[in-house]
């Protein structure tokens, strides 16, 4: 869902951060944190037991991209790690209980994905979110995620009249939709589709500024109080992310 953002964050930092082996996570996980969090977990282990033997481990990984993550599985090699970089918010309690047991896990100290790019230098209890935006980027837009599928079925299953019911009752809490210029994709090409679903549903769309900070201080440090490092051991937990390590 983040891959613009990553990649970006990975080519203005490789001097500092150097490179490293990247896995991605198939986006249809995050509308589900407990296999959100099992899939992650799974990964862990499989860098727990490679440590044991000092020998590199393949991991299953996907090709950002839509369509079904099958089609696009793949798998990185991955050498033992002494850090796991997880670029990713707490996300509805999907890294809860994650543990390693011979590397630390590296996190940003943020909600979700949306207050990862709206924090522009500042705590996570200073990251300012409209509460009657529903927020979007161009990830959101271009990959497999839960609400643009739904409505797909629902227009399949129903006919286009209820499913425009149905799309504005869940969107009954928002008054606009908003696009977050993260500065890793054209914020032009996006602002039509975006228009596009507002108007569709009589709301406003706006745009406001992010930032690749969090993710840049994550990759390439300093890991100051908004990036979580927790031991090898221990497991992640909510006290984390409230800034009790």
């Amino acid at each position: 869902m983040i891959d613009d953002e990553v990649l970006l964050t990975l080519e203005r930092m490789a001097q500092e951060a150097g490179s490293f082996p990247l896995v991605w996570i198939e986006s249809g996980l995050h509308d589900r944190p407990e296999k959100l969090r099992d899939h992650i977990q799974s990964l862990l282990d499989l860098l727990d037991a490679a440590a044991l033997t000092g020998e590199p481990v393949a991991l299953p990984s996907v090709k950002p991209g839509r369509g079904p993550g099958a089609d696009r599985s793949t798998q990185v090699t991955v050498p033992p790690v002494d850090d796991v970089l997880l670029a990713l918010g707490y996300c509805g309690n999907g890294l809860q209980g994650l543990v390693s047991r011979t590397a630390r896990l590296v996190f940003p100290r943020v909600d979700d994905c949306i207050s990862l790019f709206l924090n522009h230098g500042c705590s996570r209890s200073e990251i300012v979110r409209d509460a009657h935006a529903f927020y979007l980027t161009k990830g959101w837009l271009a990959h497999n995620n839960a609400l643009l599928d739904s409505h797909t079925e629902w227009v399949r299953r129903y006919g286009p009249e209820k499913a425009h019911y149905l799309r504005k009752a869940s969107m009954a809490a928002y008054r606009r939709y908003t696009l977050i210029d993260t500065g890793a994709y054209d914020v032009p090409e996006q602002l039509p589709a975006v228009q596009k679903m507002a108007d569709d549903l009589e709301l406003e769309h706006t745009l406001v500024p992010g930032s690749l900070q969090l993710l840049e201080r994550l990759v390439a440090g300093p890991w100051d109080s908004e990036v979580v490092v927790v031991p090898a051991g221990e497991a992640i937990s909510i006290m984390h992310l409230f800034g009790q390590d």
